[in-house]
């Protein structure tokens, strides 16, 4: 819907609806569009803002090599282009470990903290699966990309049940994802490898809440745990038979908890 320029790469993004701005920040193989069935219900309760990372979606690519420091400066680039002091902030995997460096470093920016299937540090683990990444996307082969990367992003039920909407998904990628777009979710991988923000979670002050699934292959539940137990206060909420892609397998779910969350004031609540 709109774009704005930060540090030579133009940023696209959407705002939809009115109210308490809710700002969500995407997985590395998301982008705005990810959210297109979602926008009536998210956008009927708060001012829905979806915005495209440097070298996600529609925004521009990168010319060089960086770190989830840059995509921390496009979110408080972004909030002031909108003129905002603070807004919600919902982040799903690659975009949760942003918004944790958000929240961490600027306080004050952050009303209330949604972190979905994510993680305060890039494990070994995490490490590997992202280098396994690598290589099907130096392939830019849409196939071998499918393979490597797409099926351990959901649960086993899940996938199964879904055997030919998934390879409906394959075929789509081959047709749509460039040479260009390989490189940048390559570039993206890389951005989080360094990725730890175990040693700042006590500095986040917003009220927040863990989303994490049962059967999450690619920041395992006990992930959530040290999320949780590293943020003062912190809500936790556990979505059963559901694999990494949460929002994607328990769409309801996935709205009804962080609509339930941004959008409850604990002022209305009281401990009889």
């Amino acid at each position: 819907m709109a774009t704005f320029t930060h540090d030579g790469v133009e940023i696209y993004y959407e705002s939809h609806g009115e109210g308490e701005p809710l700002l969500i920040l995407n997985g590395i193989f998301m982008s705005c569009a990810s959210w297109d069935a979602f926008v009536p219900a998210f956008s009927a309760r708060t001012r829905l803002l979806l915005l495209d990372l440097v070298d996600q979606g529609r925004s521009g690519k990168s010319d060089r090599e960086y770190t989830l420091e840059r995509q921390e400066q496009v979110v408080l680039a972004f909030l002031d282009h909108l003129g905002l002091e603070r807004a919600h902030l919902c982040g799903i995997s690659y975009g949760g470990e942003v918004a944790l460096r958000v929240a961490a470093r600027h306080p004050e920016r952050v009303a209330k903290l949604v972190l979905s299937n994510t993680t305060a540090h890039t494990s070994a683990w995490l490490r590997d699966i992202g280098h396994s990444w690598e290589y099907a996307m130096n392939s830019h082969d849409g196939h071998q990309f499918f393979a490597t990367c797409i099926p351990t992003v959901y649960s086993p039920g899940f996938y199964d049940a879904r055997e030919q909407w998934a390879h409906d998904r394959e075929e789509m990628f081959v047709r749509v994802f460039t040479p260009e777009t390989y490189d940048g979710f390559a570039r993206l991988t890389r951005s989080a490898e360094r990725h730890d923000e175990r040693g700042n979670l006590a500095r986040i002050q917003a009220e927040t809440l863990v989303i994490s699934s049962q059967w999450d292959f690619i920041t395992p539940l006990p992930n959530q745990l040290a999320l949780v137990a590293g943020i003062s206060g912190a809500a936790h909420a556990i979505i059963p038979d559901c694999g990494h892609a949460a929002m994607y397998e328990k769409p309801s779910e996935f709205a009804s908890l962080v609509l339930g969350f941004v959008t409850t004031s604990t002022a209305l609540v009281h401990i009889q």
